[in-house]
């Protein structure tokens, strides 16, 4: 979370609805946010769309029919609470969900039921309405956070999946509202900024350069409508701004009528066609790939601009990570002090292989196999010969990821309250016990004797409604037990359904050929709980020294959440300076 300073906007004190959408689209955007705060892989008409085709992968055999009633009861939850589908849905919800739910009832029905939804909630449907109701709320004379939020969330998983970028977005965010010559006067110039993903996809012509060695390749070139050219004098467009020239020894490989919303969203179709193809010439000859430089012109054919291409962000490199000395320090200490026996060693440098595997690609279908093929090779074998793998896998990482859930967003919140004022931030933490910031900012959220400084922290935020709101948030979280054991809960529910989302995405890449549109956000996903597990086993195994198995590491973190929970469920208990330090404290 950054703060951006309002030298373009004119009245940002009127203009509240507005900045607070503003930062929160930075936040959705920006590479590095927890995943927490990213945009969700999918929204109500996704959702119907997800449903069926499960629904037509279990006809096919490729998924096992129990999956399907997991999808139904995540699309009910959203359908219940999705502001969006409410205006335009007139199927009664309890009608739905007496069908959807109905455990009895054939798939037949369901479906059916399903394509009715999408019918009314079809993307490009939803997508407006979506922007009709942000409009809507952000011109009220009323402060309404909480209906601005979900409104945003859902419109950024929409634009996401209709093919903008995240680079785009993020870029076209950062213009609009902080660095372009157009002024802010107030919350109207919303519906500018939407305006703006109001058109249709562009025409692109994409020109890499590759080695000589490819044009013994020209004629299957040629059938995917590939140029391969000596020079760029043909191409009709103004490359002069452009030093793009190509070596002896390369030759230029132009890609065609590639239809995208946007340059990062056309290089990345381009790419993708090019690794098909040098997949397939791989087959044929094994010792050398075709390769190309990531550098590209890309030229935009319905306003004849040209851009050279941008670097984009691995999806596996959108996590969190150490700097170069701590973590050099920690692989130190990992390396001297790991104590697992032998065999859980041998798993647990294999599941590090597959993560390494996957961190060197550039494929998101290697990505997502080699992700899962780690987690799933780490994970002990079940002893229960009732529960399905994917449920066993669930139950298995859910307390990994349970256990430091609030721990870990008071981490990011403490770090984003330094970024923005750490003069304020150390006043205000100044006189309260703990060893180090993170306990601090817990207790400054948890005690209630710490409410006059959470009162001069609240109004020190002025006009960063963003990080104002996350702090109203967490105090919520931390005011109770009971509060946070009801974010717990849910929590593993939205768990539990994404990693079966990741489960099915993996089906279909392997078994259907197809790769998910939402897979960069998958991807993100299961990395950032492969690490949890991993970085919690390394955890026991060397600095605590609590564990010699990998089998040890998993029952021991699983006692630890059952005893969390329980803590957390005791009648009228609350929150005192010992419960935050034990909180925080090894567990």
């Amino acid at each position: 979370m950054r703060y951006r300073k309002l030298d373009k906007w004119d009245a940002p004190e009127t203009s509240v609805n507005l900045l607070f959408f503003a930062q929160l689209l930075d936040e959705l955007f920006f590479d590095f946010s927890l995943d927490t705060y990213k945009p969700s892989a999918m929204n109500s008409s996704l959702l119907c769309e997800e449903a069926l085709e499960v629904i037509e992968e279990i006809e096919k055999g490729n998924i096992k029919r129990p999956n399907l009633q997991h999808v139904l009861d995540e699309l009910c939850e959203n359908l219940e609470r999705d502001p969006v589908t409410k205006e335009l849905l007139s199927i009664n919800l309890k009608q739905i969900n007496s069908v959807l739910k109905n455990p009895k009832e054939a798939d037949t029905e369901k479906k059916i039921i399903v394509e009715l939804i999408l019918r009314q909630i079809y993307l490009k449907k939803y997508k407006k309405k979506n922007e009709e109701l942000l409009t809507q709320v952000i011109n009220s004379d009323k402060t309404d956070f909480r209906s601005i939020r979900t409104l945003t969330r859902s419109y950024a998983t929409t634009l996401v999946n209709l093919g903008y970028s995240f680079e785009y977005i993020s870029e076209v965010t950062q213009k609009f509202f902080h660095y372009d010559k157009n002024r802010i006067a107030g919350n109207a110039a919303v519906e500018d900024f939407l305006n703006i993903f109001s058109g249709k996809p562009h025409e692109f012509t994409i020109i890499f350069k590759f080695s000589d060695t490819v044009k013994h390749y020209k004629k299957s070139f040629d059938s995917f409508k590939i140029e391969l050219l000596d020079d760029l004098n043909g191409i009709k467009a103004n490359l002069s701004k452009h030093n793009f020239n190509k070596s002896s020894g390369q030759t230029f490989a132009c890609l065609k009528e590639i239809k995208a919303r946007d340059v990062v969203s056309a290089k990345n179709k381009a790419e993708e066609l090019l690794e098909i193809l040098s997949t397939i010439f791989s087959l044929f000859h094994h010792k050398e790939q075709i390769n190309w430089l990531s550098d590209c012109l890309i030229i935009n054919h319905t306003d004849n601009s040209v851009e050279r291409s941008r670097n984009k962000t691995n999806a596996m490199h959108k996590c969190e990570d150490q700097k170069l000395i701590r973590a050099s320090k920690n692989a130190n200490d990992f390396l001297s002090e790991f104590g697992l026996e032998p065999n859980s060693f041998n798993v647990f440098t294999r599941s590090a292989e597959l993560h390494s595997l996957a961190l060197n690609s550039d494929s998101k279908e290697n990505q997502m196999l080699n992700l899962w093929i780690a987690l799933e090779s780490i994970i002990p074998a079940s002893n229960d010969d009732k529960t399905s793998n994917i449920e066993h896998i669930i139950n298995s990482v859910t307390p990994f990821l349970n256990l430091m859930y609030y721990q870990r967003l008071v981490s990011r919140f403490t770090s984003d309250l330094y970024n923005w004022n750490k003069k304020e931030t150390r006043n205000i933490l100044k006189g309260i016990s703990g060893e180090n910031s993170s306990i601090k900012v817990a207790k400054l959220l948890a005690l209630k004797s710490y409410e006059p400084q959470r009162k001069v922290l609240i109004a020190a935020f002025k006009d960063f409604h963003l990080l104002s709101d996350r702090f109203n948030y967490l105090c919520y979280v931390y005011s109770s037990p009971k509060n946070m054991l009801d974010g717990l809960t849910s929590h593993k529910l939205r768990v539990g359904w994404q990693i079966r989302r990741i489960y099915r995405a993996r089906n279909l890449i392997v078994h259907s050929g197809n790769t998910p549109s939402y897979t960069e956000m998958l991807i993100e996903n299961i990395h950032d709980y492969l690490d949890a597990v991993m970085n919690r086993i390394i955890q026991l195994g060397s600095k605590t020294g609590k564990i010699i198995s990998i089998e040890q590491a998993f029952k021991y973190t699983t006692i630890m959440n059952s005893m969390l929970i329980q803590t957390l469920s005791v009648k009228g208990a609350t929150f005192e300076g010992e419960s935050i330090d034990k909180l925080f404290g090894e567990i």
